[in-house]
């Protein structure tokens, strides 16, 4: 499905006058708000925003929906999922409800009752519940896995120049940090677009073998054959600090 304006401006109608006759909103508590469509982004799927814009010599304030393109040829579902979690935002700031966060106990209780109303059409969610997203990219993503003597394991993204450091890193600390394995490996799956990347300090999202494994099926990780060698007489800085594992969160 092509993602435009028109297309959004119809959705957004077609959701408030749905949502007004299932009782879960009234359709004349939404007030004019401009849709806007951009560019894929890594932070965020979509976003509602309210500010003062200069009208004249006045100021006042413009809503605004912004959807972010995720791909070339997006479901109808994929749209309508982010385009309605934007419209709950819209119709919590135009009514003035107090809720309790951004994503708060207002917020969770349409979110919950759109969701159980139209199961087959809908799943909104919130931050640290949204869908990853998976499929073939174009990029080629560099990443560490990691697995420890307690067993568990860690997927690293690298940032490719830093690959080496971070290998001659490892190489150096594996004893005192427990680290009974790892393996360079690349993926060109779109899941690991939204994974921040190692620059500086080693981090991972923390996981089970089993789940490891999983996750080279799904997104498609591939072992490197052909290490990148470390250039005789060449000096390395080395972040002198312990790995920060830390899970990382998919985009919303």
């Amino acid at each position: 499905m092509e993602l435009t304006v028109e297309y959004l401006t119809q959705r957004h109608s077609y959701w408030v006058e749905k949502l007004d006759r299932a009782g879960i909103w009234k359709a004349d508590g939404f007030k004019p708000v401009e849709i806007i469509v951009r560019k894929r982004c890594n932070t965020y799927e979509g976003l509602f925003e309210r500010k003062w814009v200069k009208v004249n010599v006045r100021r006042r304030l413009r809503d605004r929906i912004i959807i972010y393109r995720l791909s070339e040829d997006m479901s109808v579902k994929e749209i309508d999922d982010t385009l309605v979690h934007e419209m709950v935002h819209q119709y919590i700031f135009q009514n003035n409800l107090p809720d309790t966060s951004t994503h708060g106990e207002i917020f969770r209780d349409f979110m919950q009752r759109i969701n159980a109303a139209f199961p087959d059409e809908l799943n909104i969610t919130v931050t640290g519940e949204a869908r990853l997203l998976k499929g073939t990219g174009t990029k080629i993503h560099k990443l560490i896995l990691l697995w420890m003597n307690d067993g568990g394991c860690y997927c690293c993204k690298i940032i490719p120049s830093k690959v080496p450091l971070f290998v001659n890193f490892i190489e150096k600390n594996k004893s005192a940090w427990k680290i009974k394995g790892y393996l360079l490996c690349e993926s060109n799956d779109r899941y690991f677009e939204t994974v921040t990347a190692c620059r500086k300090y080693l981090h991972g999202i923390p996981m089970s073998l089993a789940e490891l494994r999983e996750l080279c099926k799904e997104c498609n990780i591939k072992r490197v054959t052909n290490q990148l060698p470390r250039k005789r007489g060449a000096r390395m800085k080395v972040p002198m600090e312990m790995p920060k594992f830390q899970p990382t969160p998919p985009v919303v």
